[in-house]
């Protein structure tokens, strides 16, 4: 099914976008999140509000309670829950499965599961990518272990016959990364996505 986009801005059009956005430094930068199957309205429209303070670019939304509720339909959760008319500078977009995220994922972007795994690094020592996209697991369960294998197949088959050391020096080819945020609990999705998007912006303002 294909993405469904919400932008309020007048005479601009919706789609997946890959525009920058600035920091304060005159950088250019972009930060997209995407939320696997949000169980309520609250954790997303807290995700919008720290997205537009903290300069993201699109949040896509798996599945979850706009499936449920809204049978799809973005627009109309935009219209009753646009917090501090966040997405009038954040963009919208729904998609329907992991795999319909998957196959429209921004080129040239790295994308960031955020997911307690073996192999993801702390956040705290975490360098961001110039361009990624960060994806968030369900609140209760998380990404399961069959979402990690259908998303490193995915990239596999992406740079399937590319050699590893071009991949690994062009930060335009798409890339695949772990991060995890280590707590005594678990996080809220909401405070969680804003943690990520606080802790690139706090180290951008660094460099």
């Amino acid at each position: 099914m294909p993405g469904l986009a919400y932008q309020a801005k007048p005479n601009n059009v919706s789609q997946p976008s890959n525009q920058n956005c600035q920091t304060t430094s005159g950088t250019a930068k972009t930060m997209n999140i995407a939320l696997l199957e949000p169980k309520n309205r609250e954790n997303l429209a807290t995700t919008l509000r720290s997205g537009q303070n903290f300069a993201v670019n699109t949040v896509f939304v798996i599945g979850g309670f706009i499936k449920e509720q809204y049978k799809g339909n973005i627009h109309k959760f935009a219209h009753q829950m646009n917090t501090q008319d966040g997405i009038s500078t954040v963009t919208l977009i729904y998609f329907e499965s992991l795999s319909d995220f998957l196959t429209h994922l921004p080129a040239q972007t790295t994308l960031v599961v955020v997911e307690d795994l073996i192999e993801s690094s702390d956040i705290r020592q975490f360098s961001h990518p110039k361009n990624a996209t960060y994806l968030l697991g369900r609140e209760a369960k998380g990404l399961t272990k069959s979402d990690i294998e259908q998303i490193k197949h995915y990239f596999e088959t992406l740079n399937k016959g590319i050699p590893k050391n071009f991949i690994q020096q062009h930060i335009k080819t798409a890339h695949l990364s772990f991060i995890k945020i280590e707590t005594s609990q678990s996080l809220n999705l909401g405070v969680c996505a804003s943690i990520v998007m606080y802790d690139r912006h706090s180290k951008a303002h660094l460099r």
